[in-house]
């Protein structure tokens, strides 16, 4: 039986895949050290469980979800533990999508011709072009490449998922020219066609203080930032995503 490095789970979720209701499951460990992270707890740490306790939880709450998601730290680090969730999830009939910050591009490239993932949420935390900045937020190198490896593996993948790309934004580290750099380097890779989402950097959640509420976009300047993105690039459809309001399409061509 697989053992699962757990982190947590939310038993019904519905701002984490948008219009869907989903369990959203979090597996422990991340190689990536991000400033801002979110759920810096989960990046270490062990807490094993075996799949048959994740089976009975989606059988206790099949009635009232339609999708897992799978977040973290960073799932792809424990791959055949997404492996067998999603094949778990598949046997109710859920749908199945994963949050990742596209590290491990060869095995999200190998999962992804298993057809078990309908839909991945990719990070994109700068420009792909900005190698520097990459390395200055994640403290460490060449995951700029790793993630532009990514992006083309869900657009050339050969079952057609679902893909949303993601920038979480903070004052001083990724604004209004770092988003006008990524909407033209979604367009160039050929996934205009998908949402990009501007999120709200949380500074509560913030190891050690590193940023403050200052820090933070405020729902205003997310549809400035929405509006900058949307007239870089010939994106579809640009939203923002807020603790207040939940996530907002802000812009949509017809």
């Amino acid at each position: 039986m697989i053992k699962i490095n757990l982190g947590g789970i939310v038993p019904f979720s519905t701002i984490d895949w948008r219009g869907k209701a989903a369990m959203v499951i979090f597996l422990r460990g991340c190689p990536l050290r991000c400033m801002y992270c979110q759920n810096y707890n989960l990046l270490e740490g062990t807490h094993y469980v075996e799949m048959k306790e994740l089976e009975e939880e989606l059988i206790k709450n099949e009635a009232f979800i339609d999708a897992v998601v799978l977040s973290g730290g960073e799932p792809f680090m424990q791959p055949h533990a997404v492996e067998a969730i999603a094949h778990g999830a598949k046997k109710h009939s859920l749908f199945v999508a994963v949050q990742t910050n596209g590290f491990y591009s060869d095995i999200i490239k190998s999962t992804l011709k298993r057809n078990l993932i309908d839909k991945i949420l990719l990070d994109l935390k700068a420009p792909l072009s900005d190698e520097r900045l990459y390395e200055s937020l994640t403290k460490v190198a060449g995951v700029a490449g790793r993630v532009k490896n990514t992006l083309d593996a869900c657009i050339h993948a050969p079952k057609n998922i679902d893909l949303e790309l993601v920038t979480t934004v903070f004052k001083n580290l990724v604004g209004s020219e770092e988003v006008k750099r990524i909407a033209k380097d979604i367009e160039e890779a050929g996934a205009a066609g998908c949402p990009y989402v501007i999120q709200q950097g949380r500074a509560e959640h913030v190891p050690d203080k590193a940023i403050k509420e200052d820090d933070m976009f405020s729902h205003e300047e997310l549809k400035e930032l929405a509006a900058d993105a949307y007239h870089a690039a010939d994106l579809k459809e640009v939203r923002i995503r807020t603790r207040e309001d939940g996530e907002e399409v802000i812009y949509r061509r017809s």
